[in-house]
């Protein structure tokens, strides 16, 4: 595409109207709508997708041939005067015109610069021998000589509403590819069913690269033509197209064929004729994805801490980390013995977790979502089982306040032990401690040893308690962090990107839906 930048670059002299941003602001878009194609492959419905890509390769070949030409096609039933009109507009009497069906079987072209049309000729499929030349052999003189139409290539296309397959086949391709189309309809069947559904109503945002002509209108009674003129306004209008330009002509009278004129010659004096009609391509494309695009768009987070936080919780149940962290505590030092991972609750978590995550997100994003979660779900219990058993668990040593707790308890017990001894003694009436200053040499120590063992005792099970409590939730929350790393892994990073995926590609859908702002 940075080709077609330079293309585009600098000044546009001899622009009637518009500006010139908009070749740039064209690519833009079109650079946008690439990227969004290839964010949004595998997510998308492929037959979306593959138009996108059509519609890519036809700007990118008309872009590069003859861009500042202008290609207006004249289309119409049998019998509407389209081919008389084409032979007025080119000031010769190329086109055969008559009201037997079909009168042009092929559609033919004049070109007032040949050589400059040619491979934008070639590219849209024209055979040479239909390729006319204004200029040369048939005129070099005359009123149509203006030098802004060098840009203009007109087609007189096959009916329409040919019997032939191929005829209609042919018109659809140059309907599907023109710059401007020229609708000529008549008096008589300017409300037919076919041009109105077939072609006109598909093509409601193209109103600004089609005119549509009353021809014929010396058939109408006098001041009739108001009237039917208000009337085909109507049926456009109902076509979604209420503002398209509607001109009354008649090749026999000439009257109207001078404002026709002049439409087509500012669509080649402009210079924007392709752009504006790949724009309009571009808008009527982008619209059809906007189901695709419509809904909650993620933030710079796109998987939340709280979803993350939910996914932590409910695996690490699933893995029984509370089991296995307590029975680590117990064996420090020791590989966890995992239990087996319950399967049903990591389904539960991860579709509660994509639930949330896909809340207002189009379907087919939301989809995508769902399928790596779903994927990453299938391998996470086994994932886990590894993660359990990976190692030993390093636990926390036992504090040494609990150490000094049992100390203090066997010195109790040992200064009680010495108490008792001393009772003994006091009651054996043993020379020279003597009854009465036995005892009291004994009690003091019993007493004491007594309270110290228990205090010790008591103080010391509430602080081995409060260590043991601390082993686990230490062993707890490595063995959570291991299970963090499973729910990254396969679950967290994987919506993560297909996320950032969907916000990547709405950004891009946006910027290739901004329409041109021509009027």
């Amino acid at each position: 595409m940075n080709a077609l930048a330079e293309r585009f670059t600098g000044p546009f002299p001899g622009h009637d109207y518009g500006t010139e941003e908009e070749p740039s602001r064209l690519l833009a878009r079109l650079s946008a709508l690439e990227r969004m194609a290839d964010a949004a492959d595998g997510r998308l419905p492929a037959e979306q997708l593959a138009r996108a890509r059509a519609l890519l390769d036809r700007a990118d070949a008309r872009l590069r041939t003859a861009p500042q030409h202008a290609v207006v096609a004249l289309a119409g039933a049998t019998g509407s005067g389209k081919s008389s009109l084409f032979n007025e507009l080119v000031g010769l009497g190329l086109s055969q015109t008559g009201a037997r069906r079909p009168t042009t079987v092929t559609a033919i072209s004049c070109a007032w610069d040949p050589d400059g049309a040619r491979p934008l000729l070639d590219l849209l499929g024209l055979p040479r021998a239909r390729q006319i030349p204004r200029h040369g052999a048939l005129d070099s003189t005359g009123p149509l000589q203006d030098p802004v139409l060098s840009r203009l290539v007109l087609v007189d296309l096959p009916d329409h509403d040919s019997v032939e397959t191929g005829h209609r086949d042919e018109v659809d391709r140059f309907v599907a590819a023109a710059d401007h189309l020229i609708w000529v309809l008549d008096p008589q069947k300017y409300a037919d069913a076919l041009v109105h559904e077939r072609y006109l109503r598909p093509l409601a945002r193209h109103g600004d690269v089609m005119t549509v002509v009353l021809n014929q209108i010396d058939r109408l009674p006098e001041g009739t033509a108001d009237t039917c003129r208000a009337d085909l306004r109507r049926l456009l209008a109902a076509d979604g197209l209420p503002d398209v330009r509607v001109v009354t002509t008649s090749a026999v009278t000439g009257e109207g064929v001078r404002e026709l004129r002049d439409i087509v010659t500012a669509v080649a004096a402009g210079r924007r004729a392709a752009v504006l009609r790949l724009s309009a391509d571009l808008d009527l494309l982008a619209e059809g994805f906007d189901p695709e695009f419509t809904g909650v768009v993620p933030g710079a987070e796109p998987v939340s801490a709280s979803v993350r936080a939910g996914l932590l919780h409910g695996l690490g149940a699933a893995a029984g980390i509370g089991t296995v962290a307590a029975a680590a505590a117990r064996e420090a030092g020791a590989v966890p013995q995992p239990v087996p991972v319950q399967a049903h609750q990591v389904d539960l978590t991860v579709r509660h977790a994509a639930a949330e995550l896909t809340r207002g997100l189009p379907e087919p994003w939301a989809e995508g979502v769902r399928r790596v979660l779903g994927r990453g779900a299938r391998r996470v219990p086994a994932a886990l089982e590894v993660e359990m058993a990976a190692g030993p668990v390093g636990c926390l040593g036992m504090p040494g306040r609990v150490l000094g707790a049992a100390a203090a308890m066997w010195a109790g017990i040992v200064l009680a032990c010495l108490g008792i001894v001393g009772v003994a003694l006091a009651l054996a009436d043993v020379e020279p401690v003597g009854r009465w200053n036995g005892w009291y040499a004994a009690l003091l120590p019993l007493v004491l040893g007594i309270l110290l063992a228990v205090g010790a005792m008591y103080l010391g099970q509430q602080w081995r308690a409060e260590a043991e409590r601390d082993r686990r939730d230490d062993a707890e929350r490595q063995l959570a962090e291991r299970v963090a790393e499973v729910v990254d892994e396969y679950l967290v990073e994987p919506a993560t990107v297909e996320l950032e995926r969907y916000r990547e590609a709405h950004a891009l859908f946006v910027a290739a839906r901004e329409p041109l702002h021509v009027r």
